[in-house]
């Protein structure tokens, strides 16, 4: 493809649910513009992350809110002139649906089996990508691990260290959070009691209307003391089944990633987060099935 053509950005997800009789079933539509059975699927809007495209997109062509699990890989569709770059995730449909798609866009939607899924899929790509999704399995749970925005630098300020605020452009990082884990309902959040972290998670909090939990445990002071303290914190976290954020310090962080997952082979993962990077660990009964990197919101 010549570089001059355009990409699509989108983004989408392998909605599921139980049946009554406890077998998995995912939720394709058809889109009567195309004559054609796929996942639900979007594009971006301007300044939308991938994830929040995915959430959007669920709720406005199934009519069902969902909660985020994995990320499953991307598929790339070309067309005359460009192509389109999409991004899935899982997805557990919750409830029953709260609206109703466009039917100009999709006008019916099949709950299938997998393997009835990947039949009636129109395009290759879509089948692949509920093979991923067959691997993963169902009824994860999210960890974040969330780097604390940009802070000012530590010669720009003359306290402690502990009380060095966020940056503007951290404070910019923080506020456009929220899109980036609202998908994952998150349940609790756990900060370090530095202020960078503090404010790196308030914005977020506020508008879930939730109260942080806020531990020395996650600090850089008790760290330096007590290097297993953080880790014990996130196994509690991990075995009490709570889909929870860790806002915490790089040294911690990294160190916290590589005891958690052990001697497991996950995709390749820097062993670093920039200011508000995260990593989203997804656990089932104890034990991490993937790790997830995540960057920063966009400035």
């Amino acid at each position: 493809m010549d570089a001059k053509e355009p990409i699509i950005y989108a983004a989408g997800a392998v909605l599921w649910r139980l049946s009554k009789d406890n077998k998995v079933e995912i939720a394709l539509i058809h889109r009567p513009r195309y004559d054609d059975w796929s996942l639900p699927k979007g594009k971006l809007d301007a300044n939308e992350t991938m994830i929040g495209c995915a959430h959007r997109e669920v709720m406005e062509e199934t009519g069902y809110s969902a909660i985020f699990g994995p990320e499953l890989g991307f598929a790339t569709y070309n067309f005359e002139g460009g192509s389109k770059y999409v991004k899935y995730w899982s997805a557990q449909a919750i409830g029953e649906p709260a609206g109703k798609p466009d039917p100009l866009e999709v006008d019916e939607i099949l709950w299938l089996t997998p393997s009835q899924a990947r039949k009636k899929l129109t395009l290759e790509d879509d089948r692949s990508i509920v093979d991923f999704f067959l691997e993963f399995g169902t009824g994860t749970t999210a960890l974040v691990l969330l780097r604390h925005a940009k802070a000012l630098k530590r010669e720009e300020w003359d306290g402690d260290d502990d009380d060095r605020p966020l940056a503007h452009v951290g404070q910019i990082q923080a506020k456009r959070l929220l899109s980036i884990y609202l998908p994952f309902a998150i349940q609790e959040v756990h900060s370090s009691d530095a202020m960078r972290c503090i404010e790196t998670i308030e914005p977020m909090t506020r508008s879930l209307s939730m109260n942080p939990i806020f531990s020395s445990d996650l600090s850089e002071y008790r760290f330096a003391k007590d290097k297993e303290a953080a880790l014990d914190y996130a196994q509690d976290l991990i075995q009490r089944g709570q889909s929870a954020i860790i806002c915490s310090h790089n040294p911690i962080l990294p160190k916290l990633l590589k005891k958690l997952i052990g001697k497991k082979n996950f995709k390749e993962l820097a062993l670093e987060l920039n200011p508000a990077q995260a990593w989203v660990l997804h656990h089932r009964d104890g034990e991490i099935i993937a790790v997830d990197w995540v960057d920063a919101p966009r400035t």
